[in-house]
């Protein structure tokens, strides 16, 4: 071969590596602007949640391999997005599926097969790009599309570097890049691997223990790593909904520390309109929450809640539109949610160290402007790492000198006697609330044992939310001071087998839902308060002050309760 001819040859060679570098899946991917606002965001934990087919997976897995690689994803105008993952040194990443098959047929394939996406030749530019059907002309070319390169290249991967748990399943647990960037795919099933720093964690789908989110996300604190968690929305998996919450209470934030981006199957342009409107179709045939959560990505509760009727527009006071005020709005909101003097209070504390809880409640009496048997929840504390006396302190600013019908603690945890005490935990609270001068008119300073039965309490609790013939339900909320409470409506929720929803509830998220079953199942009634000494009349005045007299054996046979002096 001439020397000519020679260098020919290797001008082809050059020309045809930069044909494939430039067809490569990153360089041609262009994420959809809910994609990009995922990918750009510098919070160390992020989710990208959606319906079936929505573009989870494809952020996420276009991210992972974005950061393995070096490669900086570009937006949808153009300009690269920001790229936060380190480039002087390799990286440890964490992919986790569900399970083996999840990581042979899932992970493997998006990671390092062809046909993430799709694309096809620019006609202007003769240079390829990502398929974009919701152009017409792109439409009508679908026969020139071509399944995308792999997101990681080929030519990126150590050829040594494989290590397989079931190499004909592609169920790989180790890819080396020529970088020395590995790749560690896992098992949700197994235990957690201990000791390793990670910079990137990948949580694909569900997962089959919830507990193990907190011991991977300990891994990432020693390189100030990031966990990204692209999934369908499974209503079961407490982790993914706490992370959720948490990126709720932040999205205000300029800096969050996790950022949610939800994607919906009926917005991804990808998939033709008939289609996406055949599937929405079906799923609204088994009802609304199967729309919900497979086409628009939604969280659906409802059927695993212990109180799905819990509203509080229905059982909030007061209503935010004051034209639908009833008697109860009227009073509550005129004195800030206190309830007035001849209102009957009741007390329900929920001990602990980690967290103690205590709700306020209060019954007006009878009436014909409201239901009978009426209960208001209108305050409550909700306190960690706080002893006996400390919770007495809290409590007393919140019972503003008054005088509860009853004091309700609950029984199980209650009669413990805690190891270095002589008292048992309700003992404990008793003589702290006697110090601060809180009592109750039945037991004075004593707690009454609540309700150990579970399933009745739960039961009464639901007749109080029932809402009949359009009267407003029994259980009325004051939202102003509820936050607690009414988040733990929301959380609280029946306990879960993969295949099977239990009547019982998972004992979480239920520190005021517990003191609202041990009222629910103490029947409180309407008893009318003892008057307060700033309420007393001149001559109760009068005959308490010769009753103190009288009982510290003073001369004091004659009290006058009328005009004139005393005898």
């Amino acid at each position: 071969m001439s020397v000519g001819d020679s260098l020919k040859a290797q001008m082809a060679q050059v020309a045809a590596e930069r044909n494939r570098r430039q067809r490569e899946a990153l360089r041609l991917y262009r994420p959809m602007n809910k994609q990009a606002v995922f990918h750009d965001s510098s919070a160390s934990e992020r989710i990208v949640r959606g319906g079936n087919r929505s573009g989870k997976s494809m952020s996420a897995f276009a991210e992972t391999a974005s950061a393995a690689t070096g490669t900086p994803i570009i937006g949808p105008d153009g300009s690269p997005l920001s790229f936060k993952y380190p480039t002087r040194r390799p990286m440890l990443i964490w992919v986790i599926g569900y399970d083996q098959r999840h990581v042979g047929g899932t992970i493997y394939r998006m990671l390092f097969r062809p046909g993430a996406f799709r694309i096809i030749k620019d006609l202007k530019t003769d240079e390829w790009r990502s398929w974009r059907p919701w152009e017409e002309e792109d439409q009508q070319r679908i026969d020139e599309c071509e399944e995308s390169p792999p997101l990681i290249p080929r030519r990126l991967i150590n050829p040594n570097g494989w290590a397989w748990e079931n190499k004909s399943e592609r169920v790989f647990t180790v890819c080396r890049l020529n970088n020395g960037t590995e790749i560690h795919a896992f098992s949700s099933k197994a235990e957690p691997k201990q000791g390793d720093p990670v910079d990137l964690i990948h949580i694909d789908e569900d997962i089959e223990y919830s507990k193990h989110v907190a011991e991977w996300q300990a891994r990432l604190s020693d390189r100030k790593g990031r966990l990204i968690w692209s999934v369908w929305p499974h209503s079961k998996n407490d982790a993914l909904i706490q992370m959720s919450e948490r990126a709720t209470e932040q999205q205000h934030l300029d800096e969050p520390d996790v950022k949610e981006v939800v994607l919906s199957f009926s917005e991804n342009p990808f998939i033709d309109a008939d289609e996406k409107r055949k599937r929405v179709e079906a799923w609204s045939k088994k009802g609304p929450e199967e729309v919900r959560a497979r086409d628009l990505g939604e969280f659906v509760l409802d059927t695993m809640l212990v109180y799905p009727n819990f509203n509080i527009e229905d059982h909030g006071c007061p209503r935010r539109d004051e034209g639908e005020d009833d008697f109860i709005d009227v009073v509550m909101r005129g004195r800030n949610g206190e309830p007035p003097n001849d209102w009957t209070r009741y007390l329900v504390l929920d001990p602990g160290h980690t967290v103690c809880a205590v709700m306020f409640a209060a019954i007006p009496p009878p009436s014909t402007l409201y239901r009978d048997g009426t209960i208001i929840v209108y305050d409550e504390l909700y306190l960690r790492q706080h002893d006996a006396d400390q919770v007495a302190v809290a409590a007393h600013s919140k019972a503003k000198g008054r005088i509860f019908e009853a004091f309700i603690i609950d029984n199980r945890a209650g009669r413990q006697t805690p190891m270095g005490f002589n008292k048992t935990v309700r003992q404990q609270y008793s003589d702290a609330f006697a110090r601060k001068g809180l009592r109750s008119r039945q037991t004075g300073a004593n707690f009454l044992p609540g309700s150990d039965n579970v399933s009745a309490g739960i039961g009464l609790v639901r007749d109080l939310l029932h809402i009949g013939n359009g009267r407003r339900p029994k259980l009325r909320v004051y939202r102003d001071k509820t936050h607690w409470f009414q988040r733990e409506f929301v959380l609280y929720r029946k306990r879960m087998t993969r295949d099977e929803v239990h009547d019982e509830p998972v004992s979480k998220n239920d520190h005021l839902m517990d003191c609202l079953r041990y009222l629910a199942s103490y029947n409180p009634q309407y008893r009318k308060p003892e008057a307060l000494p700033d309420q007393w009349s001149a001559a109760y005045k009068a005959f308490n002050e010769w009753k103190k007299k009288r009982d510290a054996q003073e001369d004091t046979e004659f009290v006058n309760l009328g005009p004139g002096a005393s005898y």
